[in-house]
């Protein structure tokens, strides 16, 4: 069977701009002002262009974990990332037995990946403090994506 796994990188970039724009502003004692200025990850080229290398880095890690489930007949591969790009698109052949009750969890631990992992990446340039608390949140989806991928249904007995 198989289930599609879209993921908008428009809602991505907000994400991580929401994320870094609130972890600044609860840094320090209120009159971080630049600090929370400079966090904010705003659509500036050199910002946005580092968040959309980051975007490409996460996928191709995404992609590495989907493998023995992904329908993907890419024959070459490239390391960039349309910034006009508005949504990847994951073909997943999963086995029969699949509950498809755990597709939502794919998507978002996906999606929970791809943000934690961009905002580590982030925070090694802006505020290395920051970082290893992301990179965490970047293990814990992974391994929540491992475990969706593994969802069976409860077997039933054959009437023959």
């Amino acid at each position: 069977m198989q289930i599609t796994v879209t993921i908008d990188i428009h809602e991505l970039v907000y994400d991580i701009q929401n994320k870094t724009y609130l972890t600044g502003r609860s840094r320090g004692d209120g009159k971080n002002y630049r600090q929370v200025a400079l966090m904010q990850v705003n659509n500036d080229d050199e910002n946005y262009n580092q968040i959309m290398r980051s975007i490409g880095n996460a996928l191709a890690k995404v992609k590495a974990e989907l493998s023995e489930v992904l329908s993907d007949n890419a024959s070459e591969g490239n390391n960039t990332l349309d910034v006009d790009t508005a949504t990847v698109s994951l073909p997943l052949q999963m086995p029969g037995n699949f509950n498809n009750a755990a597709t939502d969890s794919i998507v978002a631990a996906i999606h929970q990946f791809i943000v934690a992992f961009v905002t580590s990446e982030w925070f090694m340039i802006t505020n290395k403090a920051d970082t290893a608390d992301y990179a965490q949140l970047a293990e814990t989806s992974l391994e929540m994506l491992r475990e969706s991928l593994c969802k069976r249904k409860k077997p039933s007995r054959s009437k023959g």
